[in-house]
């Protein structure tokens, strides 16, 4: 079994460091090599022969190129080495990325590789070489969610708060994704996601702890913005192991004040109502969430992010509005169980979340750090794009000028 394991670990080696001839010296000369999928993959087929396995290995460079590799597991059984790892590439005719858990089945005879045949996820690598779409969807736990995934390097989560999509994090992904993996979710009642009966925050932030259990190899930093930071906060303080670092913006460890309780039901009642009712239901919101200095320079991004709020469901929608507003639990109980460094970002004119409200949870933390922008309402990550991305860097190069006077907690 051990020399099995030797020669598929030698191929491996070679293969990954791209000596195409010290990988076939591992390899029968009438070794069979069978890759199952769409033929528009130009390594999909079955072939024969070393020279045919040359000509594949030389071929593989021109169809992908591999930002992370890993073998996890060998298996030998009879004449079988059976690896099991996961592999994320990106599609050199498309720009795409995938990523995909793979089981390769190895037969050795005479000490050399006879048959190999690759199980991998063919219809995400068909999709990304018709199209560089981030765009990707499953169901967890029964509830449909979308999400794009983009870049490369540690991956960073972004989870929108209530009425916006993922397109919300356009900046961050613009200036990140040259050396961050970024994953943007639509939260279920949003954009492309569904809903389940049931659901509420604790059941959508257990839903993005298993994604992450399943689909990233490291942990990973959680950006949240409003309701998506209320659900960073429950799964960090119960996932702590699959969290590096939080970046909490325009968001709030207690329940809703009692006292907006009938706004949110006039609200409710009106985005069930007629477009004309959710046409400016909307418009309102816009105008109690975001500075009006940042409205009236930005009339493009305001009518984009109007039609988005539009699109969505409105049945969906507004059960997303009863989890996070009507059935919100207070949180301030967990904050001290949240080991993770957090930053925590606040908009001094956030009528929404007032900055009271971060600093609460920077106070309740073991690790915890609270900025304001002196010039932002609630929707930073447009309003000071520049704040959020620097924060998720890590960085200290946050302009002070742009900062009210007592801008850390």
């Amino acid at each position: 079994m051990t020399d099995l394991r030797s020669t598929v670990e030698r191929y491996f080696a070679a293969f990954g460091a791209g000596d195409t001839e010290a990988a076939l010296a591992c390899v029968h000369p009438e070794a069979i090599w069978h890759v199952d999928g769409d033929p528009i993959v130009g390594t999909v087929g079955i072939i024969r022969g070393r020279d045919a396995v040359r000509a594949w290995q030389t071929r593989f460079p021109s169809c992908f190129r591999p930002l992370d590799f890993s073998v996890d597991r060998l298996i030998a059984a009879g004449d079988d080495v059976v690896a099991f790892g996961h592999f994320r590439h990106l599609v050199v005719s498309t720009g795409a990325i995938v990523d995909s858990d793979y089981a390769i089945r190895f037969t050795v005879r005479d000490g050399l590789i006879a048959r190999y045949q690759i199980f991998e996820d063919s219809l995400l690598i068909a999709g990304a070489h018709r199209s560089a779409d981030a765009a990707r969807n499953a169901s967890i736990n029964g509830t449909i969610y979308e999400w794009d995934d983009s870049g490369e390097g540690t991956p960073v989560l972004f989870l929108h708060g209530l009425f916006l999509n993922r397109n919300f994090w356009s900046h961050q992904i613009a200036a990140l994704t040259s050396h961050r993996r970024c994953v943007t979710f639509d939260m279920p009642g949003h954009g492309a996601s569904g809903w389940r009966q049931g659901l509420d925050l604790d059941g959508i932030a257990e839903d993005i702890a298993l994604w992450i259990d399943e689909h990233c190899r490291r942990p990973v930093t959680i950006v949240g913005h409003s309701q998506g930071g209320m659900i960073a906060m429950l799964l960090a303080a119960r996932h702590g192991s699959l969290v590096e670092r939080l970046v909490l913006v325009n968001t709030s460890a207690q329940a809703e004040y009692p006292d907006r309780i009938e706004s949110w039901e006039q609200r409710r009642a009106s985005i069930l109502g007629s477009d004309h009712e959710r046409s400016a239901t909307m418009s309102s919101i816009q105008r109690l969430t975001t500075a009006s200095l940042w409205i009236d320079r930005h009339p493009q991004e305001v009518a984009a992010q109007h039609a988005a709020m539009m699109r969505h469901d409105p049945a969906l929608l507004v059960q997303a509005i009863d989890a996070a507003v009507f059935d919100r639990k207070d949180m301030i109980g967990l904050l001290d169980s949240i080991d993770t460094p957090i930053d925590v970002l606040s908009g001094a004119l956030d009528r929404a979340t007032p900055p009271s409200l971060g600093q609460e949870i920077a106070d309740g933390v073991r690790n915890g750090r609270h900025i304001t922008m002196s010039d932002a309402a609630h929707h930073l990550p447009m309003e000071a794009p520049e704040l959020v991305t620097e924060s998720i860097l890590a960085t200290n190069m946050i302009s002070a000028r742009r900062l009210s006077p007592h801008a850390c907690g």
